[in-house]
């Protein structure tokens, strides 16, 4: 009886043995992890103000059209239904990943 509550002591202290390690490397791809997904958290925010910045622009440059008499309001619809279909085309060939 001694051999085998021995041999399963052993067997148990096997398994524990393997878990922990296989915790530890859980945990430490979860750092990683965390530590990637900050680094996009980041890169995304960097690119919203990106974004915030090109639209100011925009609304600036349209602005100016508008004053100096270049162009009306149907210019600058037409101008935005044209962007808007160029850029719908251009990324029907994604597939949503992120690089």
């Amino acid at each position: 009886m001694d051999v085998l509550a021995a041999t399963a002591l052993a067997g148990l202290s096997a398994i524990a043995l393997v878990l922990v390690r296989r915790v530890r490397g859980l945990l430490a791809d979860v750092a990683d992890l965390s530590q990637r997904l900050g680094e996009v958290s980041t890169r995304l925010e960097a690119a919203e103000q990106d974004v915030a910045s090109a639209l100011a622009r925009t609304e600036v440059a349209e602005t100016v059209l508008l004053d100096k008499g270049l162009a009306d309001e149907d210019d600058l619809e037409a101008a935005r239904r044209r962007f808007g279909e160029g850029h719908a085309s251009g990324e029907a060939g994604r597939d949503g990943d992120l690089h």
